[in-house]
């Protein structure tokens, strides 16, 4: 068993992403038949600078790597909680840690995405993706 730390980083900025959409992240392995990986968690790091726009993260799963769904936040359904709201000044950069949903752990692909609500992104709008999580080796269960 290894750890991983902060592994698969993507990063950018949100250019072009209008109000309601997303920008996701690596996709991360879970297993087939086997589960590989446990103790998922995203790193995240956001930077609103637009004003009034909001980023926030859901989870996504996928058994192929190509059909995503998103992941419910609670057993309400509730919406992703806000990381970061632009001011009409300078803002501070929000980091987070975001474990994983039990959920994920059921299908072969998991990601984490940034949800980007009330105005479209910019360039000065940025975002990081990372993970961690402890990598199990064969035979190992979770």
């Amino acid at each position: 068993m290894a750890k991983r730390y902060n592994v698969s980083v993507t990063s950018g900025n949100i250019n072009g992403i209008t109000a309601g959409s997303a920008v996701a992240g690596a996709s991360v392995f879970i297993g087939g038949e086997v589960q590989r990986v446990n103790y998922l968690s995203a790193i995240v790091e956001v930077d609103a600078e637009t004003e009034d726009i909001t980023m926030a993260v859901k989870w996504q799963v996928s058994n192929d790597n190509s059909t995503w769904l998103d992941v419910a936040n609670a057993p309400a359904n509730t919406a992703a909680t806000v990381l970061a709201t632009g001011t009409s000044g300078p803002d501070a950069a929000v980091k987070k840690v975001i474990p994983a949903p039990d959920t994920v752990y059921g299908y072969r692909y998991a990601r984490a995405a940034i949800v980007v609500g009330s105005k479209n992104g910019t360039t000065n709008d940025t975002y990081s993706i990372g993970y961690s999580y402890l990598q199990l080796s064969p035979g190992e269960c979770c």
